[in-house]
């Protein structure tokens, strides 16, 4: 991750847990040298470029600190509910999210649980999807509606749908999104309503940017 005022070179290690482990050791009653901590980082010896790449860290470790501090106990805005929601169903890791936010990842997941946000499984089971809230299920979509594909894991476009009468069930062709970008069917209880997306006055670049190519029309 790129730094103020620290550019960053491939081969050198700055990531955050790297530069952590250096402050330790650095910090510890038997201290590493400067030498063999610019060598942990893989950079080239320099006392002063080292004592800004660790300055840089705990300013950076001090803001998020403070954020945190600061969002402990504070109802999310919209602005930070949209966001969540789409960076959740967009595939963004919880873990990720807090971060970003300065929150935690356990208030995160509550207020995705809050909202009845489909549960995304860490890998994609085609064959045992994922049970959703029962505020999202429903026997009929809408052309062109944005709902959850279970089986996919992901966000997908209902394109059109027929009555199967063996079934007794609506089956509907759907374009998926997310890492497969392809066309799929789906029978109606493996998909979800997303109607907490028409709160949010969204943006078609947004999804786009998140999903590669999902021009939102709600």
């Amino acid at each position: 991750m790129a730094r103020r005022g620290v550019r960053k070179q491939d081969h050198e290690r700055l990531d955050d847990l790297n530069i952590n482990r250096v402050v330790k050791l650095l910090e510890q009653n038997k201290p590493i040298t400067k030498k063999a901590a610019c060598e942990t980082l893989n950079i080239n010896y320099s006392t002063s470029r080292l004592a800004k790449i660790i300055q840089e860290y705990k300013d950076k470790i001090e803001y998020a600190e403070k954020r945190r501090k600061y969002n402990k106990g504070r109802a999310f805005s919209d602005l930070e509910t949209q966001d969540i929601v789409i960076s959740y169903l967009s595939g963004e890791s919880v873990s990720n999210i807090a971060d970003r936010m300065f929150r935690s990842s356990h208030i995160i997941k509550k207020h995705i649980n809050d909202m009845d946000l489909p549960i995304r499984s860490k890998t994609t089971d085609y064959t045992n999807p994922e049970m959703m809230p029962d505020e999202m299920v429903s026997e009929e979509f809408d052309l062109n509606e944005y709902v959850w594909s279970a089986k996919y894991n992901c966000v997908a476009s209902v394109i059109d749908g027929v009555w199967d009468i063996r079934k007794q069930i609506n089956i509907y062709k759907i374009y998926i999104f997310g890492k497969f970008m392809q066309f799929g069917y789906q029978p109606a209880y493996e998909l979800g309503k997303l109607d907490i997306l028409k709160q949010f006055k969204i943006r078609d670049d947004e999804f786009q940017t998140a999903t590669q190519d999902f021009n939102l029309r709600i």
